[in-house]
């Protein structure tokens, strides 16, 4: 009896602890700043900086898909939901500029619609997207 009652506790701690969802900036700790930092400013030539791009990605509907594939959330232990809400309190607290008006918030809809699709050459990608946010500004 010992023995089993040993061996369910062990499982138990060995066991990840799927199930449980923190507030964003901790999700953001725990997934995303080991590469970003904590500022968002990332790895020169490695990681990019976030601070900058992403409320710019995220205004327009290419830039939205573009943050939703690229690996770290599209292949992220995070659900949907927690994904969208780390993703909002990237917007509001990273961001080097105020949240511009019609900024609009992601969703656990459109992060499960566009996640499952990991984008393959990222770097072109992104390119693209800084070439085509230039021509607006």
């Amino acid at each position: 009896m010992r023995r089993a009652a040993a061996a369910g506790i062990l499982a138990s701690i060995a066991l990840p602890s799927v199930g449980y969802s923190y507030e964003p900036r901790v999700n953001y700790e725990l997934q995303c700043m080991g590469c970003h930092l904590a500022d968002g400013t990332g790895e020169s030539g490695r990681v990019p900086s976030v601070r900058s791009t992403l409320v710019p990605f995220s205004m327009i509907p290419e830039g939205r898909e573009f943050v939703l594939r690229v690996p770290g959330v599209a292949q992220s232990p995070l659900t949907d939901a927690d994904i969208a809400a780390v993703l909002n309190w990237m917007a509001r607290k990273l961001s080097d500029a105020p949240l511009p008006a019609g900024f609009r918030d992601y969703d656990a809809g459109e992060v499960r619609a566009l996640r499952g699709r990991p984008l393959a050459q990222v770097s072109k990608a992104r390119q693209k997207l800084l070439e085509r946010i230039q021509r607006i500004e």
